[in-house]
């Protein structure tokens, strides 16, 4: 569903005109589960205004190609999935199937799927595929020239505040990635989003896309994620992998308008609701309580 304002407008009062037989709680729980886009960018929350002129786009209900494979958007042309921490984005020697190339080849017997990038298997979040060979050709040399946007969110040890992180990096037989002068240039830029106690959560933006590039430049600069086993401190072994890609932005290869896909949850690890304690009785309460018991002995 797409509308364009014609006056200055709250979203959730544009939403009821698009979709007037929809309760405000239901329209509300579109943006929050990023469904709703204006002018291709995704809505922050229902009462923010739209300015006349301005497109609003209600995206479909999200679809899953298998339990824990979520389909963020999907035309003729691509799908873009957010995939889950465990699962391979492509093909290994030591594993063919069990990988979202190969989920998403499973569920069209007659298509055919082309990756344009990956993620690392620990590392959640948006991962784009194409359909066709134009849609892939097209998406590729956007990653190329590095106009396609990737964002990532992570949990460090220690302070790094803001800047870029520089370096060449190269693979070795044992197919871990080192700093090395001969290897290639990767560049990523960051900046502290959160602090806590001894941790940094931050926002990091790809120029380039270096097999672990985030990983090891993190550990390489002092500053390595929390739950890397590969790369990070021996005490977090076991611990939660605190890496999640949370938003990706290209220019569709058919209609050239740009998609800006983002996560609304805005965090790398989900936690838990504390249930509130149970309030203490107050002493008039207790003593009320006291003489009831009494009464009935």
């Amino acid at each position: 569903m797409q509308i364009k304002s014609s006056k200055k407008i709250t979203l959730l009062e544009l939403l009821s005109e698009l979709a007037p037989d929809s309760s405000k709680n239901q329209l509300r729980s579109w943006v929050q589960s990023g469904r709703v886009q204006i002018d291709g960018k995704q809505a922050k929350h229902a009462n923010q205004d739209v300015l006349e002129g301005q497109e609003v786009y209600v995206g479909p209900k999200s679809k899953f190609a298998r339990n824990d494979l979520k389909i963020v958007y999907e035309d003729e042309e691509l799908v873009v999935i957010d995939k889950p921490a465990g699962l391979l984005s492509v093909a290994t020697d030591l594993e063919k199937f069990r990988t979202a190339h190969a989920i998403l080849k499973n569920r069209f017997h007659n298509r055919m799927v082309y990756p344009i990038h990956r993620l690392d298997q620990d590392t959640s979040g948006m991962l784009v595929f194409a359909y066709t060979v134009e849609a892939r050709d097209h998406l590729k040399k956007q990653l190329e020239e590095r106009t396609m946007s990737r964002e990532y969110r992570a949990i460090v040890h220690g302070f790094p505040g803001e800047g870029t992180w520089r370096c060449h990096l190269e693979e070795d037989p044992m197919m871990r990635v080192h700093v090395s002068k001969k290897g290639k240039e990767a560049i990523t830029h960051f900046e502290t989003i959160k602090k806590r106690k001894k941790t940094s959560e931050l926002k990091l933006k790809l120029e380039s896309g270096r097999k672990h590039q985030i990983r090891v430049q993190a550990a390489h600069f002092g500053f390595p994620i929390m739950g890397d086993s590969k790369y990070g401190l021996e005490t977090d072994k076991g611990k939660k992998f605190q890496l999640r890609a949370v938003a990706l932005s290209f220019v569709h290869p058919k209609t050239k308008k740009q998609l800006n896909f983002r996560e609304t949850t805005g965090s790398t690890g989900s936690k838990a609701k504390r249930r509130p304690a149970p309030k203490r009785p107050s002493p008039p309460q207790r003593e009320r309580r006291e003489s009831q018991r009494k009464g009935r002995a």
